[in-house]
């Protein structure tokens, strides 16, 4: 199962109000529902892939509205062959419309009013609705983080902004095969929508692993930093050890005082040591202590004096 599967099914099984119940189903009718019109009139039509959502419409239908509702189940013939559900509501459809606010005297609405969802939980019980119809969520374990809900049409998806704007929930929209989708990607974003949701532990999970990940990536970074240094403290020695060998095979090292010729000696016998493993080496032959700034200032020393008798070759050869 899915993780949008595990938190839909976690929010079809939060207790709500009868206002919060009727918040809920005036989002998951205008995502799930189709109208038609025949000689007994209006039918409703709510289609779902997900069992436990559609259940929880039929059980609120019967609880708000006093009507029984029988459940089709047909397999889909494409790759995933998921059941697909459908509640067929044949009593009341104008009654339930208006008063999900969605049939106006004007007729059919793209999304309800705003004074509807005339407080918090009406607002979490209509957002958690259109996660339930239209919304899916990466996976926790998955790279990257993103969660999204279809809208019914680029108005309801305007609405949807508005209420998350409200709870401080940023959140995008943009149109995918003709399709409104409302989305966003940020993992702190998606934790508070979780929250809002109502889906804890949902949360519990997300958060969970998004700390692990975390802390996995923030020791490979330390380990990168880690290598990053030991190369650059093997590409200096190696710099070091080829100049000392310059003013060795050239009989050169007379010429370098004596403060400089025993660092030189002291990284020519340690060619791997870093500059702090250098510096107490330093300090346990001569009983000086030498910082890693006064080893790279030596080494000026040193390079000062190749740099010098390279210099005279090159004279030398032209």
């Amino acid at each position: 199962m899915s993780f949008t599967s595990d938190v839909k099914d976690e929010l079809a099984g939060i207790e709500l109000s009868d206002s919060s119940k009727k918040a809920q189903l005036s989002a998951l009718f205008q995502l799930l529902a189709s109208l038609s019109i025949s000689s007994r009139g209006l039918s409703l039509n709510i289609t779902c892939t997900n069992a436990k959502v559609i259940k929880r419409v039929a059980m609120d239908v019967r609880a708000l509205y006093g009507l029984r509702c029988d459940i089709e189940a047909t397999r889909q013939k494409n790759l995933d062959k998921r059941n697909i559900y459908t509640l067929i509501i044949t009593e009341k459809a104008r009654e339930i419309l208006e008063d999900l606010d969605l049939w106006t005297g004007k007729g059919l609405q793209e999304h309800p009013r705003m004074g509807f969802l005339n407080h918090e939980e009406m607002v979490r019980s209509y957002l958690a609705g259109c996660f339930m119809a239209g919304g899916s969520i990466n996976s926790p374990r998955s790279t990257s983080y993103h969660l999204e809900i279809t809208a019914s049409s680029e108005g309801q998806g305007q609405f949807m902004q508005k209420l998350l704007e409200k709870e401080n929930i940023p959140a995008r929209m943009t149109v995918r095969r003709k399709h409104h989708v409302v989305y966003m990607k940020s993992a702190e974003t998606i934790a508070d929508m979780l929250r809002l949701l109502g889906a804890s532990e949902a949360v519990m999970e997300f958060e969970d692993e998004r700390i692990q990940r975390d802390f996995i990536n923030s020791l490979h970074r330390l380990d990168n930093v880690k290598i990053a240094n030991e190369q650059k403290s093997l590409k200096v020695a190696d710099e070091q050890i080829e100049a000392i060998s310059y003013l060795k095979d050239r009989g050169l090292l007379r010429y370098l005082s004596e403060k400089d010729r025993q660092i030189a000696m002291v990284r020519y016998a340690n060619p791997d040591a870093s500059l702090k493993e250098l510096s107490k080496i330093y300090q346990q032959q001569s009983g000086v202590e030498l910082t890693k700034s006064g080893i790279r200032h030596r080494f000026e020393n040193i390079y000062k004096l190749v740099e010098k008798y390279r210099k005279r070759e090159e004279e030398h050869d032209s």
